[in-house]
């Protein structure tokens, strides 16, 4: 086995999500109630997306799905440390992430 570093492990996350092509699905694959957000106080969402879809603007949660890997990890946070606020689905075929690299 051998010890060198492979090109992989000398790239930050931002340079890794950089790698990915992703053809954006018009539709709606994530919905967030964000009325139900103003109820959460931890906000996992906010921590658990390395692609940082979802931010606070003006104390509100906003969302960009064009930025969405497709972890789904938004959804199982939200269900299980959140409120159930978002709603989480695979693109349509042809759409979403093609990755490149790893």
């Amino acid at each position: 086995m051998s010890t060198e570093n492979t090109p992989s492990q000398n790239i930050s996350l931002e340079g890794k999500l950089d790698l990915i092509n992703i053809n954006i699905d018009k539709s709606d694959f994530i919905k967030v109630d964000t009325n139900i957000c103003k109820k959460c106080e931890d906000k996992p969402c906010l921590y658990i997306c390395p692609a940082k879809v979802y931010q606070i603007e003006n104390n509100e949660l906003v969302y960009n799905v064009e930025g969405c890997i497709e972890l789904g990890a938004c959804y199982i946070v939200c269900h299980k440390l959140g409120k159930g606020a978002i709603n989480w689905n695979y693109p349509k075929g042809n759409y979403g992430v093609n990755y490149k690299f790893g």
